[in-house]
């Protein structure tokens, strides 16, 4: 029952997540991420009331190593402000080397977003 409302609520987290970039931003698909843009927006709303709004995306993996490079690499590419972003990831129980594939992209970006909390566990609480 605990582990069908995790699951539950891990696909709430994602559709809200998703419903809220679908809104705020579209996808780029260019090979780099683009800093410039995030800076020039910085520049043009300092602290404007409407800047956009800060986001959650909530990346729960569990034995995706084979499909986490395309799904990172989609969310780099994201036309949305990094410092307007905040991103949580858990995962565990993995058998692949999701766990480190995640860590190492984390420690990569992580200066770029807003907040980054980072999750990981072998054995559930």
């Amino acid at each position: 029952m605990a582990a069908r409302r995790a699951a539950t609520l891990a696909c709430s987290l994602l559709l809200l997540s998703a419903a809220l970039l679908r809104r705020g931003c579209r996808a780029r698909f260019a090979a780099e991420p683009d800093a410039e843009h995030d800076e020039e927006e910085a520049e043009v709303f300092p602290e404007s009331p409407v800047q956009r709004p800060t986001v959650l995306v909530a990346v729960l993996a569990r034995n995706a190593a084979h499909a986490l490079p395309h799904f990172l690499g989609c969310l780099e590419r994201l036309d949305y402000p990094k410092s307007r972003m905040a991103i949580w990831v858990a995962t565990d129980h993995n058998v692949d080397n999701t766990t480190e594939i995640l860590r190492e992209w984390l420690k990569n970006v992580q200066q770029f977003y807003h907040y980054v909390e980072w999750r990981p566990m072998e054995e559930p609480e």
